[in-house]
């Protein structure tokens, strides 16, 4: 790229000094990135190399001839990219390889310099794009496949996350290997299908399709082009495949829908879809006759009348279906695609004769119809998928895979919200290591019985949003980030006509803050010196900071101005007829959009709010269904995040963050469950398949019960082994008697072991330091017989039975010896309860139980990476190393109604928490589950049961 030879110490120069953005750099991320995720790459000495390892990319310099400072340099500036998804899925035969080598990749390949260029996506991103969507293409079938074959699975996402980059892409490769129906279905409401058909005709189809040969300085054209008046549109940033679309084999797409309208039905039995040949004599999806034949692409929305006319449409075509590649892309699939019917009613009949709820019966006959259809469904709460029937094969259980996707770089997400495993222990908090603190506002009591509190509750939000878009403004001025949308949620309930009146209530208090004058000004003004200062210095991460309210103050009549442009800068987002024509005004990819949101269902599925920064949420209790897909304020803050602030009700009655804590802490649990077994074993059989989840599932979250509509749940798992820190918090209900026996006859027996102090050492976010602890050693026989005599929920035994049959194996086959007993002590001085046992009064940590449900708050991440390195066999001082030693991390805690920090704590009122990890020795890489069979005669009903809020 620089048009001449270049020395190795020019080139180093280069790499160590250029700008982030340049395009040399860009072009020497996305080679090594490519390299580095290579399904085979062989060390001319050592042989294969792991893909995204140190050792592939020694590899990969080595077979390059690079001097050691150049790979220095290299390994300096563009890291191995480690992270990738998680896939559960059946044995398949890889064929995309192959075909990406022989066929052309017009529309992966323009979607990928999309990215680069205009979205401005960094390497990694899209070299983990490309890893991923090839993930899902391998595993469908191959287009000219001669016999039918139908493939089933989900990809498991983030809400706001990034799922519509990853099925684009998936769509793109698909219609470059040969799919020629591709059918996008996007949740139930009109603003979410009309924003997804946007996303994909700029960044998939592009203009030369969308034209479809028409000229588009036309007047008549223009008249009825969809995005004539679009920013993105004049501006050229929709992608232009050119030349490129005369290459032999690539062909052209068809939209069956626009921007403004859902699949519609044309007249007469005409129908919009045609299938060429170019030989007549042979199959459609012969190769002959596949690269030969357009492609059609359409964005519907879970409705019936549009599923309905697509159905009709598609009927005629019977020759054509047999043979056509079809690929569903089901958007938000745990919505409306999911059976619900009650299974009392149709459990004695064939899969044939089930009555579905419509959508899932609308879906499945579109499978029936099209026998070469691949369904993949794209989530972020993937519970209801994956305890649909696996047996009944018209279903939509995802029996061939499960992709989890990995956390994108940038995302704001629970751990950004929330203090995940840090429990304040030894940790003071403030705004700079507490989330919380930082991004957390509390709403008190029902709005209903205070009004007046929720009135100076919602004007310091909109304070809120009137001084982060001023200083949004302040940082446009100040450097090179930009700001298109700036975003307020206000969220109180689901019924439409609550909306009115809260909007209503809002452009009151909007009319009233008097944000020019000198007490609006004062408000800020305190608000920016308590709130936003503070955490602005703690966690800007290099954005410009205003030095004070004065430097600050002109912005706040620029960013109001933007916000009141066109007068009202409250706009009501649902469902109602009448207010349908504002939704205009919401259109982030055409105009700026600087507005308070009002809103309700459709602010809660799958529809992505641009530039929100203040959230409103006061969700009366009771609401838990849809609960996470509420959490709208996930997402991307570039150049943002330190301004973000979500009111959210916290009281005693009702604690609604805890209550999203709950449920995102259980998506991360299952994510992280599938990442212990993912993969194949020495002979190439799976670790786990997609028809085992259910029953891990279950016994990893014991509130979640599969329903024994599904036969396969008959299977049961016999014991299970722990690949980390396992947290046993299943306790029996608060005030049992069992939970003193267990304290008195197991814990402090347990405990009596740690006698002897020391620093434990650990890694944690790249960062080391020590966790001073108690420590111990006991016998595995006498461990195994004290856990032995613990007493359980009624709902948690399952789950310990199976933890403490691996232990008992292992223990039999001499790979477990001892346990190292770990109490860790606060750093900080915190409460103490006299237990003369133990040595007299001891420490007593803060765990309350979750919210309605049967276990605790888990561990600190801090001692799970300290119990780590001795369940690794590391040395752990006095107790010395062993390959051979288990870990049992105990905590003490008030298992109380009420924890009052300032009441002493009752040795009656203390309960022992203990987490366990077995050594990393005794796990086996194949039989990580054994699994067993049990003979029922009476089903169960239950589903899914979530906890209520």
């Amino acid at each position: 790229m620089a048009d001449a030879s270049v020395t190795d110490a020019e080139l180093i120069h280069f790499i160590r000094t250029t700008g982030e953005n340049e395009p040399a750099l860009t072009q020497i991320r996305m080679a090594l990135a490519g390299w580095d995720n290579l399904s085979d790459f062989e060390d001319a000495e050592k042989g294969p190399t792991v893909p995204r390892t140190q050792a592939r990319r020694i590899a990969l310099y080595g077979a390059l001839d690079l001097s050691e400072d150049l790979a220095a340099a290299l390994t300096q500036r563009v890291g191995v990219f480690e992270e990738h998804s998680t896939v559960i899925s059946k044995v398949f035969e890889p064929w995309y390889a192959e075909e990406r080598k022989k066929r052309s990749s017009v529309y992966w390949d323009d979607y990928e310099d999309y990215l680069q260029n205009v979205k401005k996506w960094p390497a990694s991103s899209i070299t983990s794009l490309d890893e991923s969507t090839t993930q899902v293409i391998e595993r469908l079938s191959r287009p000219t496949r001669s016999e039918a074959k139908q493939t089933k699975g989900i990809v498991v996402g983030y809400v706001q996350s990034g799922k519509t980059a990853n099925f684009t892409g998936v769509a793109a490769k698909a219609i470059d290997v040969g799919y020629r129906l591709v059918i996008v279905l996007t949740g139930t409401i009109d603003i979410l299908r009309s924003q997804t058909q946007r996303r994909m005709d700029m960044e998939l189809m592009g203009v030369e399709n969308i034209l479809a040969g028409q000229d588009p300085t036309d007047p008549a054209v223009l008249k009825e082009l969809d995005y004539q008046q679009d920013d993105d549109w004049l501006s050229g940033n929709f992608v232009k495949h050119g030349e490129a679309l005369d290459l032999p084999g690539v062909v052209e797409i068809s939209r069956v829908t626009s921007h403004h309208n859902d699949y519609k039905r044309l007249p007469m039995a005409m129908t919009k879809l045609r299938f060429a040949r170019k030989n007549k004599q042979k199959p459609l999806n012969d190769e002959e006759n596949l690269f030969h034949s357009g492609a059609y692409v359409a964005v519907i929305k879970k409705n019936r009348a549009p599923l309905e006319g697509l159905i009709k449409d598609l009927k005629p075509l019977k020759k054509d279906l047999a043979e056509l590649p079809v690929l569903i892309i089901d958007d938000e699939s745990d919505q409306a695609s999911v059976d619900t019917t009650n299974p009392k009613k149709w459990k004695k009949e064939s899969s044939e004769e089930k009555k579905r709820t419509t959508i899932n019966r609308l879906i499945t006959e579109i499978l029936e119809l099209c026998p070469r259809a691949q369904y993949v469904g794209y989530t972020a709460t993937p519970f209801a998928n994956v305890f649909v029937d696996p047996d009944d094969e018209r279903d939509l259980f995802p029996a061939d895979f499960v992709l989890s996707l990995h956390r994108p770089p940038g995302y704001m997400g629970v751990q950004e919200f929330h203090d995940v495993g840090k429990r304040w222990d030894d940790e003071i908090k403030s705004v700079s290591n507490c989330n919380e603190l930082a991004y957390i506002r509390k709403l008190v009591g029902d709005a209903a019985f205070d009004p007046d509190q929720r009135d100076k509750e919602l004007l310091e939000a909109l304070d809120a949003w009137v001084l982060s878009g001023a200083i949004k403004k302040y940082r446009e001025d100040s450097s090179s980030l930009t700001f298109r949308h700036h975003t307020m949620l206000v969220h109180e309930s689901v019924k439409t006509n609550d909306h009115a009146e809260t909007a209503a209530d809002v452009r009151f208090l909007w009319r009233r803050a008097g944000f020019n004058t000198s007490k609006g000004l004062g408000r800020l003004e305190r608000l920016f010196s308590d709130d936003f200062l503070p955490v602005m210095s703690a966690r800007a991460e290099g954005a410009p900071i205003p030095k004070s309210f004065d430097e600050l103050k002109p912005y706040v009549t620029t960013a109001l101005a933007e916000m009141t442009h066109d007068g009202d800068p409250v706009l009501i987002l649902n469902s109602d007829k009448e207010i349908q024509a504002q939704q205009k005004k919401l259109d982030f990819e055409a105009q700026k959009v600087w507005r308070i949101l009002v809103g309700g269902t459709q602010l809660s599925r799958g529809f992505t709010v641009e530039g929100l920064t203040v959230s409103y949420f006061r969700r009366k209790a009771g609401q838990a269904d849809t609960l996470m897909q509420a959490g709208r304020w996930f997402g991307f803050r570039p150049g943002y995040k330190d301004l973000a602030r979500l009111y959210i009700r916290r009281d005693h009655d009702v604690d609604l963050y805890e209550a999203f804590e709950a449920l995102l802490l259980d998506e991360e649990a299952f994510r992280a469950e599938l990442r212990q077994y993912e993969g194949f074993d020495e002979q190439e059989m799976p670790l786990l398949e997609p028809r085992q989840i259910p029953p891990l599932v279950s016994q990893h979250l014991p509130w979640l019960k599969p329903t024994a509509r599904n036969k396969m749940w008959n299977a049961v798992i016999a014991d299970k082994a722990p690949t980390d820190v396992q947290d046993l918090y299943g306790l029996p209900e608060l005030g049992s008697y069992q939970n003193r026996e267990n304290f008195e006859n197991v814990i402090v027996p347990i405990l009596q072991h740690a006698t002897q102090p020391v620093d434990l050492p650990y890694a944690l976010d790249g960062t080391n330091s020590t966790q001073p602890a108690m420590v111990g050693v006991v016998s595995s026989d006498e461990f195994l017989q004290l856990f032995g005599r613990l007493a359980w929920h009624e709902e948690y035994g399952e789950t310990v039975r199976i933890v403490r049959a691996f232990m008992q194996k292992a223990a039999e086959r001499n790979e477990i010896v001892d346990w190292a007993v770990v109490w860790p002590q606060p750093k900080t001085k915190g409460r103490t309860v006299n237990v003369p046992e133990l040595g007299g009064d001891v420490p007593v940590v803060k765990r309350k139980r979750r919210v309605n449900r049967i276990d605790f708050i888990g561990s600190d991440r801090k001692h799970r990476a300290a119990a780590r390195t001795i369940a690794h066999g590391d040395d752990a001082g006095p107790i010395g190393a062993s390959t051979k030693r288990g870990v049992v991390l105990v905590y003490l805690v008030p298992d109380r109604e009420d924890d009052d920090h300032t009441i002493p704590v009752n040795r009656d009122e203390v309960v022992g928490l203990i987490s366990l990890a077995v050594p990393s020795a005794s796990v086996p890489r194949k039989d990580l589950i054994r699994w067993t069979v049990v003979n029922t005669t009476r089903p169960e009903e239950v589903a899914v049961d979530p906890p209520e809020v």
